[in-house]
């Protein structure tokens, strides 16, 4: 009897290990999924910026059918991707098919920036649209607005907004 209540002894020791040491790499592992899933949620995290703290100036042209951007503070910015929103008048064929006076008219993009350049000036944007060199500019434009999605050199991610009146 002693021996087996040894043996009894060793058993509920080592399986109290076991168990023990099983418990731990599962709370382990649980622990490390956390830390990698907040470590994503905070990569993916869009911040925000004013247009002053990139130096950002939207301009139209004297006649008021293009739209152009400039970021005077674009040495630690790598790439940038925009969206330039803006309502206008419908055209005839819109109007035939249904649509209502003004319409919401957007037009994107992207740009890479050479690192450490001070300075980034889009093309000009026609507010309108362009096929085979014939340019069909709308009418009725009375702002835009623009997001910018900003991302630096160090890989972070930044939205900025802006508004022009036209």
């Amino acid at each position: 009897m002693f021996k087996s209540r040894r043996v009894q002894i060793i058993l509920v020791i080592v399986l109290l290990i076991i168990v023990g040491v099983g418990g731990y790499f599962v709370f382990a592992a649980s622990s490390n999924t956390q830390q990698i899933q907040d470590q994503t949620a905070s990569e993916n995290t869009v911040h925000t910026l004013s247009p002053g703290a990139i130096g950002l100036k939207l301009e139209a042209s004297s006649d008021h059918k293009k739209i152009r951007f400039t970021i005077a503070k674009a040495s630690d910015i790598k790439a940038i991707e925009y969206e330039l929103m803006y309502d206008a008048n419908s055209t005839a064929q819109e109007k035939s098919e249904g649509a209502t006076a003004k319409v919401q008219r957007g037009i994107t993009g992207q740009a890479n920036i050479t690192p450490g350049s001070g300075t980034y000036q889009s093309s000009w944007l026609i507010l309108g649209s362009q096929s085979a060199n014939v340019v069909r500019y709308d009418t009725g434009v009375t702002s835009v607005s623009i997001t910018l999605k900003i991302t630096k050199t160090n890989n972070k991610v930044y939205q900025v907004l802006d508004k022009l009146s036209l």
